[in-house]
């Protein structure tokens, strides 16, 4: 009659890899003590077969009798961006840091570590229907393991991104390689299969890093790369009641590349490379435009400011020219050789740089009639030190009165810890609705409390002056080239 299986220790649960891995190793110790004691006459490979087959049947019975929940796994990062997302926030609108909308990023280098386009790490988490973290973990002997798939063939054979059958999935699996495609400190390079120890519901990826390059192994121009992890028995066969999951796809590019990886956001001052589609040749053209439509035999007239285009906000500047002379749009794409989709791409990103913002912005606390006033770094805030404080309607004129923290008395510096622990905590909740409803807020001293940021329910933040950055606020050279006045010094 076979025995019953043992359930787990409810107040275990969380910390079960541990437990697990611990238990294994007294078993076989005491199955080797006690098949020793019944028959001597036993060799080693006769004992550990014996042993090994009694733990195979108890993970079974095990697997059997666990309740067949639907789980499924996923992959998360808490996003590190500084600004929120939103284009019409008057806060982050100059932040080139925005919000991630993807896990992993769409271009890695090799020996890059797994992380999202903000720096966060990547993790998987074991969920339940309700998406909540079940952090009771898998049934012993069951592991989490990752591959790397051909992302080519995953997007023809699943081009809506849903469930692809087990056989279907494996035969997206790149299985040709001779190397590890994933790899951890200590893993050697003939160590194909990875596998990820879960911890209370979820296992780090960021330890691993990308070793291979994707066109080294596919065919193709940038072709791509997927993640697949799922929920596997000893045996190597996936479990069925733990839903796979695939990563966005990703490119991952040789280091030699490192410098053409173009901005996700722009700045006007980067450098025009740092355009989608814009290589070393059009790069040249772009040092001596006159000279470039010369040559096509185009006749076209140009600002001297323009002549020579270097900066993404000289380009940005070409841009909206075109858009309103489309016989200039014509000729800059014949003589860049760009396609009318590469030309609306670049347009596109061109238009979404951002001017340099080091505007200081400031908490308001409104119960005390005071903010705090923070320095702020291409838009996004120093949340480490405020430098002042600023009182409300303060000064003899009714305006409001900023105050360094050298020259605060003792009692209001001894309450400036308080206030700042309060900042952090309404930062912390700027994507969450409800913290608009508290009395503290991010404004813009000299602009109405009302009409900012932290009315939008986005964040607790605003400016400290309103209209767009200027440069000679920011210490800033005086206007960048190609940027017409109104878009980098009005106020």
């Amino acid at each position: 009659m076979a025995e019953a299986p043992i359930p787990f220790p409810a107040d275990l649960r969380t910390v079960r890899p541990s437990v697990d891995a611990y238990l294994s190793s007294k078993l076989r110790q005491f199955g080797g003590i006690l098949a020793r004691q019944v028959n001597p006459g036993l060799n080693g490979d006769q004992i550990r077969h014996a042993i090994d087959h009694a733990m195979a049947y108890m993970m079974q019975q095990d697997a059997a009798a666990a309740p067949q929940r639907s789980l499924r796994l996923v992959i998360r990062h808490d996003c590190q961006s500084t600004g929120c997302g939103d284009t019409n926030c008057i806060l982050c609108q100059y932040n080139p840091s925005r919000l991630c909308t993807r896990n992993v990023k769409q271009k890695y280098l090799i020996d890059d570590h797994l992380k999202a386009k903000c720096s966060a790490p990547l993790r998987v988490e074991l969920v339940d229907d309700q998406g909540n973290c079940h952090t009771e973990g898998l049934p012993q002997g069951v592991q989490l393991e990752m591959h790397v798939l051909n992302g080519e063939k995953y997007k023809e054979l699943c081009p809506d991104n849903t469930l692809l059958s087990i056989g279907a999935i494996k035969n997206c699996i790149i299985s040709h390689h001779t190397k590890a495609l994933l790899r951890r400190e200590g893993m050697s390079d003939d160590q194909l299969r990875v596998y990820l120890p879960l911890e209370r519901g979820a296992a780090t990826l960021s330890d691993l890093s990308l070793t291979t390059s994707s066109e080294a192994l596919l065919s193709g121009k940038a072709p791509t790369f997927r993640l697949l992890v799922w929920a596997v028995e000893p045996n190597g066969e996936p479990v069925p009641y733990v839903t796979y999951v695939v990563s966005e796809s990703f490119v991952v590019a040789t280091k030699r590349v490192k410098h053409a990886i173009k901005s996700d956001i722009p700045s006007v001052g980067d450098h025009i490379s740092k355009l989608l589609h814009i290589g070393k040749a059009t790069v040249d053209k772009l040092m001596d435009l006159r000279a470039a439509f010369q040559e096509e035999g185009f006749d076209v007239k140009l600002p001297d400011a323009l002549v020579r285009v270097e900066k993404v906000g000289q380009f940005r500047t070409l841009v909206e020219m075109s858009e309103a002379n489309n016989d200039l749009k014509n000729k800059l794409r014949h003589v860049l050789k760009l396609s009318p989709e590469k030309w609306d791409e670049v347009c596109q990103h061109a238009l979404s740089a951002v001017v340099p913002d080091f505007r200081n912005r400031v908490w308001w606390w409104t119960p005390l009639r005071l903010g705090l006033l923070y320095q702020c770094k291409n838009g996004a805030i120093v949340m480490e030190n405020p430098i002042g404080i600023v009182r409300i309607g303060a000064s003899p004129d009714g305006s409001n009165a900023v105050v360094s923290l050298q020259s605060l008395s003792p009692a209001d510096f001894n309450a400036v810890p308080k206030l700042k622990q309060q900042a952090l905590q309404n930062c912390a909740m700027q994507y969450v609705p409800a913290a608009a409803g508290m009395g503290g807020g991010m404004g813009i001293p000299g602009m109405p409390m009302q009409g900012q940021h932290r009315a939008s329910n986005s964040s607790p933040f605003a400016l400290m002056q309103g209209g767009a950055p200027a440069p000679q606020q920011q210490q800033q050279p005086q206007g960048v080239p190609g940027v017409p006045a109104s878009g980098s010094t009005g106020n």
